[in-house]
Formats: structure tokens, sequence, C-alpha cells
């Protein structure tokens, strides 16, 4: 059976009109394989869409430098950049995995809970805000370190063969999310994974990955823009209605 998100309640009640409405309708209370199957498909798909500009310095260092270590450099590159790439989406996939079991429990919950709807009034908000602090913590600043440089990350992380492939993928793609899951966070949360917002996060996180490179002056600039969104949004909640 499915349900609408505890937002639903609260912005029905506010007539708000919140969007993540859209996202809790694919989400499933029984964790039955098909909606959970196409919950993840749509996920990794809006991820591929958000981070694939600032994929693509690393995908042509793989295809193009790293390949040429291996004994077959041919093979490593039309089967081994594939694999790399595979791994790479895993992380992603198994992201979305968790983002369907924490909307479910939510929606399992919330008929028990009435003040979980007028709690979800601040989420957006909390997201945005937290998104913000995020910039500067150390996790944030280590994994975005593997990120800005591929050539950096395989001179560390390089792992010969078809099966290394796959790993140094599923390695960098860790650091991927380890670096953006804030922003993957407000693309669900606030953003219900919509185009425009979808567009306008792909270009904050090409920027700090290919060309501020992490510019300290850059993260500022984003911490402040996401704070004061999170004000914004506490403050004139309606604004998440025209999203």
């Amino acid at each position: 059976m499915y349900y609408l998100m505890p937002m639903r309640m609260a912005s029905s009640a506010s007539g708000m009109g919140m969007t993540t409405n859209g996202v809790a309708a694919m989400v499933s209370t029984s964790l039955t394989l098909p909606p959970v199957l196409f919950f993840d498909a749509l996920w990794v798909i809006g991820m591929v869409a958000m981070m694939f500009p600032a994929m693509i310095p690393l995908l042509l260092v793989y295809n193009k430098v790293v390949t040429k270590a291996e004994a077959n450099p041919q093979l490593a590159r039309t089967v081994g950049t594939p694999l790399f790439l595979v791994g790479y989406l895993a992380t992603y996939a198994l992201l979305g995995l968790g983002a369907y079991l924490s909307i479910s429990v939510a929606l399992l919950i919330a008929p028990s809970f009435p003040w979980v709807a007028q709690l979800s009034l601040a989420i957006p908000s909390a997201v945005l805000i937290g998104t913000g602090i995020y910039q500067f913590t150390p996790l944030k600043n280590r994994c975005l370190s593997k990120c800005i440089s591929p050539l950096g990350f395989f001179s560390v992380h390089a792992k010969r063969g078809l099966a290394g492939s796959f790993q140094m993928g599923f390695s960098h793609g860790s650091y991927c999310v380890g670096c953006c899951w804030a922003f993957m966070l407000v693309m669900l949360v606030v953003g219900a994974m919509s185009l425009p917002i979808m567009g306008l996060l792909s270009v904050l996180i090409a920027v700090e990955k290919v060309v501020a490179r992490g510019s300290r002056l850059y993260n500022l600039g984003v911490a402040l823009l996401f704070v004061f969104l999170g004000v914004v949004v506490w403050l004139v909640p309606g604004l998440l209605g025209m999203l």
C-alpha cells in the first residue's frame, strides 16, 4: 500500500502544496521489490543527470590514461571503462536504497505520531542549513580532495584488471557520495528530484569540482547561499510550493 509523506499532511493543512509528495508517492511501506527497483532506477538516473558534468573529466582520464597501464589496453577501454562506471553508479544505487528505506520508515510511523507532520515543515529548512554547514566539515574536504584531481585519485587507488576497474569506480563513487550527499539530500527533500533543481545543483557541483577545485572562497559562497535559503524557507515555507 502506498502512502503520502508526512509533509503532505502538513502542507494540506497549510495550503503549501510541497513538491516532495511526488517522491513519496513512489514509496511503499511494504518494501516489495518492484517499487524499490523503480525508485532506485529513477534515483540513479537523477544522480547521473546531476553529476554528469563533474563525471566527464574522471571518465576521460580513466579511458585515455589509466587504461594504457593495463596488459590489454583495448580490453580495458571497451570493457573496463563500463565496469568502472558501473562501480561508480553502484554507490548511487546503494544511497538510493537508503533513501527509499528512510522514507518508507517515515511513512510507516507517521500515522502513529501526528506531531511528525508539524516537524516535517522544518525539515527542508534544516536540510538547506545543514548543507551549508557541511561545506566546511573535515569529511567534506577530504572527499572533495579525492574528487577534484582524477590523476591524483588514480595514482593512489590504481588497481589492475577488470575487477580493479569496478573497484576503482566504486571507490571514487564512495568519495563522490561523501562529498555531495548533502546536495543529493537537497535534491530529494527540497527539490523532489525536479529537473530545475537538478540543473542548478549540477552547475554548483561541476564548478566546485572542475573550476573552483576546493576553493575556500567558493565553499564559503555556497555555504552562505544554502544557509540563506534555509532561513528564507523557514520564514516563508510557502516558497517550496513554487519549485
